[in-house]
């Protein structure tokens, strides 16, 4: 069972399983049993202020010198990657992901039970690079196959969520359970006919019926995992509840949601919205931004809209933004300080429809007159995004 302890009550023989609260940017990069008091000194040295222990995984301290220990090594003092070894880093992460998808939705549909563990090591290792570099994770998921929806679908919002619940400023260890509420939160589609999934036109009462059952579903698939905590839960159980209760599986009102499910509601429409699909092409971000604020109050929670639209930016990484002179880019790294000037990477002219070398631009420098004039989407041009990604954005 998981406990949040302060780091006065840490002793030897624990299992930390995650930094709760810290003064620093320092953080753990690896778990484990906690060796001797030097190794809570070099915690306490670092800014740690409270962890979360395995309380099952807790071992005699006669026994625990042959345990691996949370060391002065565990703490990240890292040599920062640059962007493009960021990227690429991300975008390995985010194929393991798609394949460890993959493996649990085949192992449902044969009747096996869900085993958790791979999705909490991946968790672990999304918040890794999320503190690292979350730009560039933002940016590994825009790779995306549009036949591959139902497996991207549930890493990008599990990106998404984790992106926001640090916005919010969360603590680390419940960051992790929401990231891995969004990998799980679509793992009953697994049991809904693709003929319905994959459907173009409108669904039929009968089939719209039988989609909505994917919560339940879900739920069923998670139901033999005691240790799955109550934010995960959230995210795949009230992902599509709306505050005027309008949503399913339950019919929840306002307060009725939590503030997990709020926040999953909120990624789930974003995503959905901006995915190209087999049948339908994705919105640029403005339009997903616009949605959500006009259904703010009704279907999401207002004050939550505003701030996940602060926390992605006006033009989020990944977005094709077309500039004043006539170049086309897409945006690599948000500005906080200025929203409307962004860096981002030239490599198409879209009043001469030609590619061009790609180059870095940082629209907020003071030589740099250009300014973007709109979003577009990538198909308009005939530009095969995921391809350029791969090939030159490294």
């Amino acid at each position: 069972m998981f406990k949040k302890i302060s780091i006065d009550e840490l002793t030897p023989g624990m299992y930390v399983e995650a930094v709760a609260e810290k003064t620093s940017q320092s953080r753990v990069s690896q778990k484990g049993y906690i060796k001797s008091e030097v190794g809570i000194k070099q915690l306490k040295q670092s800014g740690v202020l409270s962890v979360i222990v395995d309380t099952g995984k807790y071992i005699a301290p006669k026994d625990v010198e042959s345990i691996e220990t949370v060391n002065s090594s565990s703490i990240s003092g890292k040599k920062k990657l640059n962007f493009s070894q960021q990227l690429a880093k991300a975008q390995v992460l985010y194929k393991k992901a798609k394949e460890l998808q993959h493996q649990a939705f085949r192992n449902i549909s044969e009747g096996a039970a869900l085993d958790l563990e791979p999705f909490v090591e991946l968790a672990d290792k999304f918040i890794d690079s999320l503190f690292e570099d979350q730009d560039a994770l933002m940016l590994a998921a825009m790779i995306r196959n549009k036949d591959e929806y139902l497996l991207e679908h549930s890493i990008n919002v599990s990106i998404l969520l984790t992106t926001f619940a640090r916005h919010l400023n969360w603590p680390e260890a419940d960051i992790r359970e929401v990231a891995l509420g969004g990998f799980l939160h679509d793992i009953g589609k697994i049991k809904v006919e693709d003929a319905i999934l994959q459907k173009p036109g409108r669904l039929t009462a009968e089939e719209y019926t039988e989609m909505k059952r994917h919560v339940e579903y879900g739920l069923e698939a998670i139901s033999e995992l005691p240790e799955l905590s109550a934010i995960a839960r959230d995210v795949i159980g009230m992902h599509h509840e709306k505050l005027d209760g309008s949503g399913y599986p339950k019919g929840l009102t306002g307060e009725q949601i939590s503030l997990t499910g709020k926040m999953a509601a909120i990624c789930d429409c974003y995503d959905a919205i901006t995915a190209n699909r087999v049948y339908k092409e994705g919105e640029v971000s403005g339009r997903a931004f616009k949605i959500l604020m006009t259904d703010s109050g009704k279907h999401f929670d207002a004050d939550l809209v505003g701030q996940f639209i602060k926390c992605l930016g006006v033009f989020p990484v990944g977005t094709l933004v077309a500039l004043s002179n006539g170049k086309l880019g897409i945006v690599t790294r948000v500005n906080r300080e200025f929203p409307l000037r962004p860096k981002v990477k030239i490599f198409y002219n879209w009043r001469q429809n030609h590619f061009l070398e790609p180059k870095d631009v940082d629209l907020a420098r003071s030589y740099v007159s250009d300014e973007i004039e709109r979003s577009v989407k990538a198909e308009t041009l005939g530009i095969d995004l995921p391809k350029f990604l791969n090939e030159f954005l490294g």
